[in-house]
């Protein structure tokens, strides 16, 4: 009576090793195949979309870029031709020209960072984010490169206007 009774009970212990191994490997199952999930989603933000990486803005900030430091190197130029603006005037021109390309080359770092794959994990919208925040940071820097260019040539240009008013002044009171 006690043989059918142990055999009975090896059978129900049989069964529940049968149903933890099946648990565990059920169990074992879907925690890779939910890391699995995570790691492609992971893998993911490496990736550029295309049409990120083709983006009209990616290419608008190179060219403000472009055109920014080329309003200084054109400015810098005149300047230095019209010889009107003081050694002190024209080494903050200068500084002022140095300090923006410096900014202009940490976007444009961040730029190719952005739109390169691999280089940073974020998702399509933190990309898109991420390039309006630069466009607008080199709108304003361009909108700053022309202002402030423009007062420097309005600055030497009204000195070259006096020098003429006092040198046509002087000819016209006959002093030398």
């Amino acid at each position: 009576q006690q043989i059918p009774q142990y055999e009975i009970f090896i059978g129900a212990i049989k069964t529940g090793y049968h149903i933890t191994e099946t648990g565990l490997n059920t169990a074992h199952d879907l925690k890779n195949g939910t890391f699995s999930l995570h790691s492609a989603y992971i893998n993911s933000l490496d990736q550029v979309n295309p049409l990120i990486q083709n983006s009209p803005k990616g290419k608008a900030i190179a060219e403000l870029t472009s055109q920014t430091l080329k309003l200084f190197s054109d400015e810098i130029t005149w300047q230095q031709h019209a010889n009107l603006l003081t050694t002190t005037e024209m080494s903050y021109l200068q500084k002022v020209r140095d300090n923006l390309a410096a900014k202009c080359q940490l976007d444009r770092n961040e730029l190719l960072q952005v739109l390169t794959p691999g280089k940073l994990q974020l998702t399509d919208a933190q990309r898109l984010d991420r390039l309006d925040k630069l466009y607008e940071r080199m709108k304003d820097k361009y909108a700053f490169a022309g202002s402030f260019t423009t007062k420097c040539r309005k600055l030497a240009l009204s000195r070259k206007q006096n020098q003429q008013d006092n040198d046509q002044l002087k000819k016209l009171y006959g002093v030398q």
